[in-house]
């Protein structure tokens, strides 16, 4: 039985396996940056920086004249991830600050208002974003259909 190999079409396994290796090679080009950035050193905040909600919290509202209201403070709920710029500094010892959300993605009460001044604290800002809680969402928004 002669058989002319150059008649036979097989599908080649070989062909897939660059394709393959070239795609986990651009995914970690791609994720070795987003790693370093997600665990990399996390400085104080400044007059001017964009800051990070790190979690559900209840902040004091300032007045229009920058003082906090009366001994029972009007209150307002920040969400995750809501990006504050940070407008002044407050006793460095207890770490507050004075900041405006820039976009809520919740309007009305309970949560605040965009441009509207608040004191926030070290512990509940970061400078970075919550990126794997970002991602999180995201892909549970595409899944579920939302």
């Amino acid at each position: 039985m002669n058989v002319d190999p150059s008649s036979e079409e097989e599908p080649s396994i070989n062909s897939r396996t660059p394709l393959m290796s070239i795609g986990l090679a651009v995914f970690a080009v791609l994720m070795v940056p987003v790693i370093l950035f997600s665990m990399g050193p996390d400085g104080p905040a400044k007059v001017g920086d964009v800051v990070f909600v790190t979690d559900r919290h209840r902040v004091r509202v300032m007045t229009s004249d920058g003082d906090e209201v009366g001994p029972n403070p009007e209150t307002c709920v920040l969400e995750p991830r809501v990006q504050l710029v940070v407008q002044k500094m407050g006793i460095p010892s207890v770490g507050s600050m004075i900041a405006e959300p820039v976009a809520t993605e919740r309007a009305g009460r309970p949560f605040c208002f965009p441009g509207r001044p608040i004191v926030v604290y070290a512990h509940q800002v970061t400078l970075r974003p919550d990126l794997w809680g970002g991602l999180r969402d995201t892909f549970s928004h595409l899944f579920s259909g939302r």
